[in-house]
């Protein structure tokens, strides 16, 4: 079996905790824990409080563990059921309201209905929005000011960001740290450290999002035409003059592509017979490269890099810092890379997305969202899942996406309800299940090692021309980049940000007289995000 938890195992090793802190490992791994026997009164939860996730001692304590002890957490020992089936935190009836856009409504349903069985008196409402996650923000909004929104919703930081500007949205810290029906110590620890900062990257201090539906980009690659493919006549120096690897391609450099790669693989095509060309498709202009997200694809080089893009100062203002010769100079970069006709983007394509010059066999390369995996298969070749190219002599970096969910404020009833329905749906086994029948990566570092996901990513006899085969491989792939994920932070005005830095790429790319006008494009674009802020 093949499988890929290199960065996120030593971490799963600390995750036995639960004699150190007090909890009672139960059965069953769909609810709370046997510690949570006492009934919650729904007093009101302080929003002063500071933003922890984990105290400062549970910060320091330190564990040694015994190779005995190396398994992952067991679903016994977090986020487990009560002892009893009395044994449940709300004592009253209370209905709250989930909504989101997802497809996936009957795994969602699935699991409130287990929800049921240990929450009996907690009734959750799935509604389903038709449209994006504006669509449900705007639905929220709206709801706004006839107290008609839903409790739960699901949505990305900046739109929760907005909805924070109507003092709507729940802190919270009280909730994931109280002692009786918050996260347990495991629990804190096993939750994916980079998707739970991300949702304390907003103006004010404090958790106002929780993970869920977690995804990346990635490099999908014609494995069937790259791999094995000897480019050492025209340029020894790609991969010291060895056939193109899996290793090779999962390590490339943005300046290994435009200097090398894509010129090599450009000369070796033009060489071929019609018949024996790389790249075959009929419906696409001919080019090696395609990158969907203009947007994610400027925010993410500048994190490469380390260029400025945006940052909130101390008193939670936030400023704009894409203004600066580094970017400057690497928007002259892709331009050249473009204008020499071997790398694309959706900005750049009439707005469509690369995956469909991927697949015609029109490019040989394409990065897209994990969470659109399945729109990168084709039936006349099978599909690779690698790393995103990344600054030479840098750290690798790769951005983190993927809605979160937020808690919006009814009353203090609602909130725990709330609370208590997110904790029971991302405990490990709900995750676990979510993650499998979604393709989204999990939140939780146990999940990782579960025999059942590790028979689910093994690529041993997956079809690469499956749905099946590329949700493995890009599971794998989610498992190994936890550590290079980055996310940036939210304010009034980021998701103008992003809108305005996607614009100002492709723009770049297709001005004719870049270096007349690099100035007041990027100029443009921070004047239009700062009528935002």
């Amino acid at each position: 079996m093949k499988t890929s938890t290199k960065l996120f195992f030593p971490l799963a090793l600390t995750l036995l905790l639960a004699s150190c802190g007090g909890n009672k490992p139960t059965s069953s791994a769909t609810g709370l824990s046997s510690s949570e026997e006492s009934k919650a009164t729904g007093s009101s939860k302080s929003e002063e409080s500071e933003a922890t996730g984990l105290s400062s001692s549970e910060d320091s304590e330190t564990t040694d563990l015994s190779s005995s002890e190396s398994a992952s957490v067991s679903s016994s020992e977090s986020s487990s059921a009560p002892a009893h089936k009395d044994d449940h935190v709300m004592d009253h009836p209370v209905e709250i309201t989930f909504m989101s856009n997802f497809s996936y409504q009957s795994t969602i349903d699935k699991i409130i209905e287990a929800f049921k069985e240990v929450e009996p008196n907690i009734t959750v409402k799935n509604v389903k929005e038709t449209g994006g996650y504006d669509d449900v923000r705007n639905k929220v909004i709206s709801q706004l000011a006839t107290n008609e929104h839903p409790d739960l919703f699901v949505g990305y930081p900046d739109s929760v960001q907005d909805i924070m500007q109507y003092n709507a949205v729940v802190k919270l810290d009280d909730y994931m740290n109280d002692p009786v029906y918050g996260w347990s110590r495991t629990d804190k620890r096993d939750v994916i450290k980079n998707y739970l900062e991300e949702g304390q990257m907003y103006p004010l201090s404090g958790t106002y999002s929780l993970p869920f539906a977690k995804s990346s980009e990635a490099l999908y690659y014609n494995k069937t035409v790259l791999l094995g493919l000897d480019l050492s006549g025209i340029d020894a120096s790609i991969n010291g003059g060895k056939a193109l690897s899996e290793e090779y391609i999962n390590n490339l450099t943005w300046e290994d592509l435009f200097d090398h790669l894509i010129p090599a693989i450009e000369a070796y095509d033009n060489a071929q017979p019609a018949d024996s060309k790389l790249l075959q498709g009929t419906k696409y202009a001919h080019k090696v490269f395609g990158y969907d997200s203009d947007d994610n694809l400027f925010i993410t080089l500048a994190a490469q890099y380390g260029l400025g893009y945006t940052s909130i100062d101390d008193y939670g203002e936030g400023h704009l810092d894409f203004i600066n010769d580094g970017m400057k100079g690497l928007m002259k970069t892709f331009k050249a890379a473009y204008d020499h006709g071997g790398f694309f983007t959706k900005g750049t394509n009439n707005n469509e997305y690369t995956n469909y010059t991927f697949t015609d066999n029109s490019a040989l390369f394409s990065v897209g969202s994990t969470g659109g995996s399945k729109y990168q298969i084709s039936q006349d070749f099978e599909t690779g899942v690698a790393k995103i190219p990344h600054a030479a002599g840098q750290d690798k970096k790769v951005i983190n996406q993927g809605p979160s969910l937020a808690i919006l404020k009814h009353d203090d009833d609602h909130a725990l309800a709330s609370w208590l329905f997110y904790r029971f749906l991302t405990n490990p086994q709900n995750s676990a299940t979510w993650a499998m029948e979604t393709g989204y990566a999990p939140i939780r570092y146990s999940v990782l090692e579960d025999a059942e996901y590790q028979e689910f990513i093994d690529l041993d006899g997956k079809d690469m021309h499956s749905e099946d085969g590329i949700k493995a491989a890009v599971a794998q792939y989610m498992s190994e980049i936890g550590d290079d994920m980055f996310s940036s932070p939210v304010f009034k005005g980021s998701a103008e940000a992003r809108v305005q830095v996607g614009a100002l790429f492709s723009n770049c790319l297709l001005d004719e007289n870049l270096d007349a006008n690099i100035d007041a494009l990027f100029q443009t674009a921070y004047d239009n995000t700062l009528k935002k802020m």
